[in-house]
């Protein structure tokens, strides 16, 4: 017997679509076909509905001012879930948290009880905690995190970079950006008041710095993820190396749907760029030239974001807005829905090693939406669940949040609210 049968749903991929019923036990897909014989326990029909594997999102900052570790992975991953995100892997929040395999244990802890979608994390990798990466590693970290940037914390030399492209197995990501550059732009800019966050970190640095790490790649062979391209001129220095080498491409929605002029000056990492950048990363999308979007989230309210541009906060809320944006995209013909689940579900699976996320098939985790493609609404604060309240598209027409989300087979959400609040993710495991 089936716990839940979902019928004549419109199975999405990237290879296409197809009607089918899934069944579901025990948490996983144990049928996808014509008709899923036998009983089940619930039937839900989905005609003239899109289902598509959950999201899973690479990059999620979860700690936030002034609230504890608990109350951040409960507020954070209720908003997740309730827009589709059913995985995701947390960035590093400080420094004392990126280094030491004890606080890897310690935030697994947390989330094991607190989480309510599946969850992993990224290890900051720094000149200075080199030798703990493969303990970082055992503790649960699905891979590393390099800053070409991080001059505070120590960064990596060129040789110590080589070493770890030719001995660490598991992923590694890289935010490239040129160092001393950036500090030439700090000098220039710090007897400013409120310079853009464009000034501040060039769009030269990030050029420079990815095409530093196109010669770390050259040099040794090693698969390496790009986080966070944001300027046309990277994609134009990656564009002739596509397939070529192994570099993978990942982008925000915001550096999608923002630019440096947009009210509110935002400091970002990567910032947001001109609005030439942003119609460039959307022509790479279409042609197949970025593989994953990921939210950035960071949850910080919007007085976190004010004041003096040398005291905000950096980063923006967005991992319940990263459906509803791509959706939206969709809605206007910007992207097909094919590219969306590429996007947002089976790129960033495949890319962490996730062999059970990612794709709608018998023996995978039963992680799903169900949605349809209805009429934008606009997006206001009581649609949002995250500890922030905001977010800088309010105003904005955007998609729906999804029908359904189901976390391990279980109903989580409905239409954006939770459902059921007992259920809490798992740990993935990067087959990498």
């Amino acid at each position: 017997m089936y716990d839940l049968v979902i019928e004549d749903a419109t199975i999405v991929s990237g290879g296409g679509r197809v009607v089918a019923d899934i069944g579901i036990r025990k948490g996983k897909i144990a049928f996808v076909g014509a008709r899923a014989p036998g009983r089940s326990k619930l039937k839900i029909s989905a005609i003239g509905k899109f289902i598509m594997p959950g999201i899973v999102d690479m990059g999620v900052r979860i700690a936030a001012p002034g609230l504890s570790s608990e109350e951040c992975w409960e507020t954070e991953t209720r908003a997740a879930v309730s827009s589709g995100v059913t995985t995701l892997i947390e960035l590093p929040d400080s420094i004392p948290l990126s280094r030491s395999a004890k606080s890897i244990s310690t935030k697994r802890k947390i989330a094991r009880v607190h989480s309510r979608a599946n969850f992993g994390f990224w290890a900051q990798a720094t000149a200075k905690n080199l030798d703990k990466l493969d303990a970082l590693r055992e503790k649960g970290a699905l891979g590393i995190w390099i800053d070409l940037a991080a001059r505070d914390v120590g960064a990596l030399s060129r040789e110590q970079i080589l070493e770890l492209l030719t001995s660490f197995k598991g992923v590694i990501s890289i935010m490239a950006e040129d160092a001393s550059m950036l500090e030439e732009a700090h000098a220039a800019t710090k007897d400013l008041s409120d310079p853009l966050d464009n000034q501040v970190r060039p769009p030269e640095a990030a050029e420079r710095g990815v095409s530093y790490v196109v010669e770390l790649v050259k040099e040794t062979g090693r698969a390496v993820h790009l986080m966070g391209l944001s300027t046309a001129a990277e994609l134009h220095l990656l564009d002739p190396l596509r397939g070529d080498l192994p570099i993978s491409v990942g982008t925000s929605p915001n550096h999608l749907f923002l630019n440096c002029e947009n009210p509110g000056n935002f400091k970002h990492r990567p910032p947001l760029r001109e609005e030439l950048d942003r119609r460039s990363l959307w022509t790479a999308l279409k042609r197949q030239r970025i593989d994953v979007v990921a939210s950035h989230h960071a949850g910080y309210q919007q007085s976190d974001l004010e004041g003096p541009y040398w005291d905000r906060q950096v980063g923006l809320p967005g991992v319940e807005t990263n459906f509803p944006l791509m959706m939206a995209a969709v809605h206007h013909g910007r992207a097909g829905l094919e590219r969306m689940v590429e996007l947002l579900s089976e790129g960033p699976a495949k890319l962490m090693g996730l062999s059970k996320k990612g794709a709608i098939k018998r023996g995978n985790d039963a992680d799903l939406l169900l949605f349809t493609e209805g009429q934008l609404e606009t997006l206001e604060k009581e649609h949002l669940l995250g500890r922030s309240a905001w977010s800088p598209y309010l105003g904005r027409e955007l998609a729906g949040k999804p029908e359904l989300v189901l976390v391990g087979g279980e109903i989580v959400a409905k239409r954006g609210r939770i459902v059921n609040d007992a259920v809490r993710g798992t740990e993935v495991v990067s087959r990498k």
